[in-house]
């Protein structure tokens, strides 16, 4: 009997030994669920087309990488768009989640399948995104006399307060929250629930990026109604209408190289 044992066990090994030969590891990749997204790390690998690497973030950033507003106005999760961006602000946010720097439930895992490549890839992609069109000065004028909320988020984003030492928002991210490269991300058209989001975060020490030596002391000396003043100006600085084109498949590049 062992030996019947001994030679069904035997069986069984080589069995398993010549499956492991025929199945390609890819195959052995298992999906994650991701909020309410299934995700496939394969699809992220540099050999997939542009659209399939990208349909991941899509699901939860818009068809037009525009965050909540891709979705209508009933959505209020507090996605950010991607469009308009800067490449090394979007390549080293997703570093920073990857390092632990920023902290989010879904982002943390998503950046954990990414590969350099792969982190380089979607920077790129999203930020050939077109940003929208900012709002006439004379919308804007009319905001600022009929919205006490917008008219108070308006002062502080390009004034400040002298008085608390918060400097003017403006100063980093541009008169219009288009946005410096080099000092601080766009704002115009950025979700309101994630712009105030990211004001916690600096506030309690979760985010610890490049930026949190001069955003924790702002947020620091902010009240929660100015936080909430300065998110809704930079969200309603652009026009919302029909949404434009994604680019063509043919401005994501394939390969990685710059």
């Amino acid at each position: 009997m062992n030996l019947d044992r001994d030679a069904l066990n035997l069986r069984l090994w080589a069995i398993c030994l010549v499956l492991s030969l025929l199945i390609p590891t890819c195959a052995l990749a298992q999906t994650v669920m991701v909020g309410d997204v299934e995700i496939d790390p394969r699809d992220f690998a540099p050999d997939q087309d542009p659209e399939t690497r990208l349909a991941p973030c899509l699901a939860c950033h818009g068809a037009q990488a525009g965050g909540d507003i891709d979705f209508g106005p009933e959505v209020q999760f507090g996605t950010p768009a991607l469009r308009g961006m800067a490449h090394d602000y979007l390549k080293e946010s997703l570093i920073d989640y990857q390092a632990g720097r920023r902290s989010h439930e879904e982002m943390t895992v998503i950046a954990s399948m990414l590969e350099v490549e792969t982190i380089d890839f979607m920077a790129r992609s999203f930020a050939a995104y077109p940003a929208p069109p900012l709002k006439s000065a004379e919308a804007l004028a009319r905001l600022a006399d009929e919205d006490p909320r917008f008219r108070k988020g308006q002062a502080i984003a390009l004034e400040g307060l002298p008085d608390e030492g918060v400097p003017a928002c403006a100063t980093c991210h541009g008169d219009l929250g288009e946005g410096n490269a080099e000092l601080g991300p766009r704002l115009a058209g950025q979700n309101g629930l994630y712009i105030r989001r990211q004001f916690t975060a600096y506030a309690d020490g979760t985010r610890q990026t490049a930026q949190a030596e001069i955003m924790q002391p702002v947020a620091a000396e902010l009240s929660q109604e100015d936080i909430a003043a300065v998110a809704h100006y930079y969200e309603q600085l652009i026009q919302v209408g029909d949404p434009k084109a994604a680019p063509p498949s043919g401005d994501l590049d394939r390969t990685g190289d710059e």
